[in-house]
């Protein structure tokens, strides 16, 4: 996975286990750390102590270093991003098309001046999550302002600095999309920060503990995320099984959860 200490990540690894168990498999869990050397080193080392199977959120652009392993008996499975190569399952959702939601929601309340604020560029949900939000407003007629994206932001911190200075713009965003979780973390800090939280519409993708907590509540894209965990899980026992076959790319729909900060008015 990529960071077993994001909720995400911990989530997934948790629905991972409960199938898993039931099975009496067991399960070993790593994080990457969105770095594809350690990506190599760790599925170098799993494969040292002769796991069945692996579950695999790539932080690598190629995954073609699996397929003697994968000829040699290994079983894998590509989950939340898509895998570069098609011989390889995965389980993914389908990321334009939650990011096309969240815009066309802000959108019926009026605002056009929509910001995003995006993960690092290297990773494939990133860059679909800022292609759906482009998609939503050229459909409406919008013309992209390449003030209001901003991309590579890796951690809270960051994406506050990034909101902090949309927010300063002669003319600033009236409504904010963010691509990840603790990147919504830093943006409503910047938001909370200058007393805006009335003002600013704010819509994240994927949910956090404590969304519903803060004032006013994150309206989320959501994600099934144990739904993700056991669809990747199950079909690495069914291949472990014997099952043989094409490889299956199976994509997940995603909802919007509205609390009140993504439904304030322009």
């Amino acid at each position: 996975l990529q960071d077993i200490s994001n909720q995400f990540c911990s989530d997934m690894l948790r629905g991972i286990e409960d199938v898993a168990r039931a099975r009496e498999v067991v399960v070993i869990a790593a994080s990457v750390d969105e770095s594809a050397d350690r990506e190599h080193e760790l599925v170098g080392a799993l494969i040292a102590r002769r796991i069945d199977g692996l579950i695999l959120m790539p932080a690598s652009q190629d995954q073609s270093y699996l397929r003697p392993e994968v000829a040699a008996g290994l079983e894998v499975v590509v989950v939340d991003r898509r895998p570069t190569d098609d011989q390889l399952d995965s389980v993914t959702v389908d990321n334009q098309a939650g990011a096309r939601d969240a815009v066309e929601h802000l959108l019926a309340h009026g605002h056009r001046r929509i910001a995003f604020l995006g993960d690092s560029s290297t990773i494939v949900t990133a860059t679909d999550r800022r292609d759906g939000y482009r998609a939503a407003l050229a459909a409406a007629g919008l013309e992209v302002d390449p003030e209001l994206i901003r991309m590579d932001l890796r951690d809270s911190a960051s994406a506050t600095a990034a909101a902090a200075e949309m927010l300063a713009l002669p003319e600033p965003p009236t409504a904010l999309f963010t691509g990840r979780n603790e990147i919504t973390n830093g943006a409503f800090r910047a938001i909370r920060d200058r007393g805006l939280q009335s003002q600013v519409a704010l819509i994240g993708f994927d949910d956090f503990p404590g969304a519903d907590l803060y004032e006013p509540a994150v309206t989320v894209v959501t994600q099934d995320v144990r739904g993700l965990a056991r669809t990747a899980i199950e079909q690495l026992l069914k291949r472990l099984d014997g099952h043989r076959g094409p490889a299956q790319a199976q994509v997940l729909p995603t909802r919007i959860l509205a609390r009140g900060s993504g439904e304030i008015p322009a």
